[in-house]
């Protein structure tokens, strides 16, 4: 089949969702399918417009499909920017099938997030509260209800699209996101005694307020404990005063983190892996610290609990539930045989992970509306 992958974010193959897009571009064309990606780097007019490219991504995103409606048996978008091309896609069905590309469900994660914030664990503005749903997550709702396939990475969220959303169970596909082949380094004889990693942008969702008052907990049953924090994308200055001044001498930060063989080599070097995201799709950074062998402790949010299993391949612990995320995290650097035993038991289940298992899943779904709708 000939596919398209669409998101509005820039061409970084270290970010996120970049990161996705080449993996299972990979996996696809390993398959033999062919896969061309769009970025917002391939519409800069669009992307010059900073907010309002929101707006304006899934016009130009319509008009363009519309042109080269012969060159695709299916267009995979992630889910913000589809809407007007289902809208199209109704209208005309010799147009290339829509499957709507859900991470993490966008409406649902806007009222987790919204919910966190009365608890004190993420600041989502009054403006935000009424600019967003009417920017980004009313077309989100709708690209999901007009695409012809909907996919997703988490249990959590096929519940929400079918219980919430209306969408027919027949047209979701949950899959979970793979572990590279590189991702399995080999872990140090010695060393890593008392280190935890934490990865990701200084943001609230990836738990930004509550990893200083977690490690001030940590600090005071574990004094020796070192902090490494990756991939903020901030200056360490502006990290390190959120955290308790007593606590940042343990604690190292590393802005960016762009070559994937010195994230590997974190992983490895550490001996606790920490996950308090308030909200998670599948996280791809949870799955390269199973593949290290690294023993984790993470939030039960999104898909976590879709690639671990509580007690035996990772330990889980609620994000407003601080004191015991932070006992969770000092019982594994007081006992280096229960994080060995945790870190093998979640390498092994990564083994299982692959990402030519989530390709397959996504061309399945492809396959089950591509026949007969192509144009030409």
């Amino acid at each position: 089949m000939k596919l398209l992958l669409v998101s509005f974010i820039a061409d970084a193959p270290w970010t996120g969702m970049g990161r996705w897009t080449y993996q299972i571009k990979a996996a696809l064309e390993h398959l033999g399918h062919t896969v061309e990606t769009w970025f917002a780097n391939d519409f800069p007019r669009t992307a010059a417009l900073g907010r309002l490219g929101v707006l304006v991504f899934p016009v130009a995103l319509a008009a363009r499909l519309v042109a080269r409606r012969r060159s695709f048996d299916a267009v995979v978008v992630h889910e913000p920017s589809g809407f007007w091309y289902g809208l199209l896609r109704r209208l005309h069905r010799r147009l290339p099938p829509l499957i709507a590309m859900c991470h993490n469900v966008e409406s649902r994660h806007f009222r987790t997030m919204v919910d966190y914030t009365r608890r004190g664990l993420a600041q989502v503005s009054p403006l935000t509260r009424v600019r967003a749903p009417l920017l980004r997550y009313w077309q989100s709702d709708g690209t999901i209800k007009l695409a012809d396939h909907v996919l997703c990475l988490s249990t959590v969220d096929a519940r929400y699209l079918t219980e919430q959303l209306g969408v027919a169970a027949t047209r979701v596909t949950r899959f979970v996101n793979g572990a590279a082949p590189g991702d399995f380094v080999s872990r140090p004889a010695a060393g890593g005694r008392g280190t935890v990693l934490w990865v990701g942008g200084w943001l609230d969702v990836k738990g930004r307020r509550v990893l200083p008052r977690l490690w001030r907990r940590v600090r005071e049953q574990a004094p020796e404990g070192q902090l490494t924090v990756a991939g903020t994308g901030i200056a360490p200055v502006v990290v390190l005063a959120e955290f308790d001044p007593r606590d940042r001498d343990s604690i190292a930060v590393l802005p960016r983190v762009e070559r994937a063989e010195e994230m590997r080599a974190l992983y490895a070097a550490s001996e606790v892996y920490l996950l308090c995201s308030l909200s998670e799709g599948s996280p791809l950074s949870l799955l390269e610290a199973m593949a290290a062998g690294t023993a984790s402790v993470a939030t039960r949010v999104g898909g976590v609990p879709d690639l671990v299993a509580d007690g035996t391949q990772a330990l889980l612990f609620d994000p407003d539930d601080i004191a015991g995320g932070a006992r969770l995290v000092s019982r594994l650097l007081g006992d280096p045989s229960e994080a060995r035993r945790l870190g093998d038991a979640a390498r092994q289940r990564a083994r299982e992970l692959t990402w030519g298992a989530a390709a397959a899943a996504l061309a399945g779904a492809a396959r089950s509306v591509a026949g007969g709708s192509r144009a030409g």
